[in-house]
């Protein structure tokens, strides 16, 4: 019960990756709001295991890429919390397209969504995070960040924004008792990529990594409670890597 107490936000935090996070907060003691724009039967879903183990689950509908529903989405989640000791942005899209085939709204809305949320929300809560002397922010980036492959589309750029965007809010946040740091995770296995990762062509890339495999959502969620957990209280402005190696290898090129 490492977190046991706290109250967290997970943008994105009914599936995937995000509802992994959001059980791990929650196992380990948080009290978790989680956020979703469309999907909100997984958030309920989601929400039911939480309160489930013990733990007070909220779920809000909010849009990240716009500023008046981002902050009416953290006063809620104050009026029912009182503080905010934890935000995990993990809301993100992706959308596979050769770069010179890039519609200009596809463009706009993975910046949008990928860059200008973990903005959005991120100083929204920091806001009351600096109120309160405390606070822990992860932003759940790629390891498309770090290494570019062919397809991408603006999913690599959007992300590589966010690294340089959770050192920035590090290093001015510092003062008031915040850390900041990012986890890049490389391919996750989730029910809504599985066939795809089950693919000959996908499972010839995925011999090529390091460690054979791909990822677990579960293994993202534990590096969460790592830096959500005193046991990283001297870290800040730092992204972890989660990928099994493959970002150290061409896996992903044709």
């Amino acid at each position: 019960m490492k977190l046991e107490g706290l109250t967290s936000i997970v943008t994105g935090g009914g599936r995937g990756i995000g509802r992994a996070i959001t059980l791990a907060l929650a196992n380990e003691g948080a009290d978790v709001a989680i956020i979703a724009l469309r999907d909100l039967k997984n958030a309920e879903i989601t929400a039911n295991t939480v309160e489930q183990v013990g733990r007070h689950a909220l779920i809000l509908r909010a849009d990240v890429t716009d500023k008046a529903s981002v902050d009416r989405m953290v006063q809620s989640v104050l009026d029912q919390f009182g503080r905010i000791d934890l935000l995990v942005n993990s809301a993100g899209m992706f959308k596979r397209s050769p770069l010179e085939q890039v519609s200009l709204e596809d463009w706009d809305k993975s910046v949008a969504v990928n860059l200008k949320g973990v903005f959005l929300t991120g100083v929204a809560v920091a806001g009351q995070m600096i109120k309160q002397k405390r606070g822990n922010i992860i932003n759940i980036i790629a390891a498309s960040a770090h290494r570019c492959y062919p397809e991408g589309g603006a999913f690599g750029p959007s992300k590589a924004g966010v690294v340089s965007l959770t050192k920035q809010m590090a290093l001015e946040w510092a003062k008031y008792n915040i850390r900041v740091n990012g986890i890049s995770p490389g391919p996750i296995l989730t029910p809504e990529n599985e066939a795809r990762m089950r693919s000959e062509e996908a499972s010839r890339r995925i011999a090529k990594i390091p460690l054979a495999r791909v990822g677990k959502p579960e293994e993202i969620a534990k590096c969460v409670i790592f830096l959500a957990s005193e046991d990283s209280s001297y870290v800040t402005g730092q992204t972890f890597v989660v990928d099994g190696g493959s970002s150290e290898t061409w896996y992903l090129y044709p």
